[in-house]
């Protein structure tokens, strides 16, 4: 049974479908099945499948563009137990593993396989009824309203900080460098077990970001003006209104995202090497 792969690209983003073309072209010359989105079927990528579609026994899932892309494809992918890899066609992509302008080398990878799979840990939230999963982070925020809030966050019942501001992001360790760094929160290896959670523009100027085991249980109690609308945002894809007076649950979920490791890990060159491009500077390796 020939190896089957799906592809999901940033439309927006021409490199995307570039990248896509190449790697897909030395696939299928070596006996892969290729499904992608319409939109790149169109294109003579490969074969049209919905996100929603794709077969269980698929070997894995590409997504080409930042990390936006990959968090959007990636709920299909816990959902079927399909390891996951990015290719890094946007801008900051520190979670994308294969580079566009190599695709000999990833095809290689892939078909072999000569890469390894790690377990990364989700988020599992519970607000108004409904459960959700997060990946990166969840941010509990004022949205588009102008004006200070409070959230109250509570960690296995008891309160860890009161922050009067824009709200509180709670992160996974793999979204240690997303919102969470950009909010003044620690940086955070991945394989680290824990959660953290970091006050976004608090007017408390002694409050720090908190770290706290996977094993806790997180609750966030916000309070804003009545009538006002906050916003409950998940891995920057999900974006759900929250009542002034809003209680979010938040537990380490039973899934968890498989990511392929293309190479070795070296968390802190791939932090420098991404600080400089956010920075717009050089850095000598």
């Amino acid at each position: 049974m020939k190896a089957a792969f799906y592809f999901y690209a940033n439309p927006y983003q021409p490199k995307s479908a570039e990248a896509a073309r190449a790697l897909a072209d030395i696939l299928k010359t070596s006996g892969a099945q290729v499904l992608t989105e319409e939109w790149l079927a169109r294109q003579g990528v490969g074969e049209a499948c919905a996100l929603s579609q794709v077969p269980k026994d698929t070997r894995a899932m590409v997504a080409f563009g930042g990390d936006g892309t990959l968090l959007m494809a990636a709920p299909e992918a816990i959902r079927k137990n399909i390891p996951i890899v990015g290719v890094h066609t946007g801008t900051v992509g520190f979670l994308m593993q294969g580079d566009a302008d190599q695709p000999e080398a990833l095809a290689e990878a892939l078909l072999l396989p000569s890469y390894h799979v790690t377990s990364q840990p989700l988020l599992s939230i519970q607000y108004d009824g409904k459960r959700y999963l997060a990946i990166n982070d969840l941010a509990l925020t004022r949205g588009e309203h102008p004006g200070v809030i409070e959230v109250t966050a509570f960690a296995d019942g008891e309160e860890a900080f009161c922050a009067h501001g824009d709200g509180v992001v709670v992160s996974t360790p793999l979204g240690a460098t997303a919102y969470g760094l950009s909010a003044g929160g620690p940086i955070v290896r991945h394989d680290a077990p824990c959660m953290l959670l970091t006050p976004l523009c608090a007017r408390e100027l002694l409050l720090r970001p908190v770290i706290l085991p996977l094993t806790a249980r997180v609750t966030l109690v916000a309070h804003g003006r009545e009538r006002r609308r906050l916003q409950l945002a998940i891995d920057g894809q999900t974006l759900l209104p929250v009542t002034h007076e809003a209680q979010v649950e938040i537990s380490s979920a039973a899934e968890s995202v498989n990511m392929i490791c293309l190479r070795p890990s070296r968390f802190f060159a791939t932090l420098r090497r991404k600080q400089a491009v956010w920075n717009d500077y050089e850095i000598q390796e």
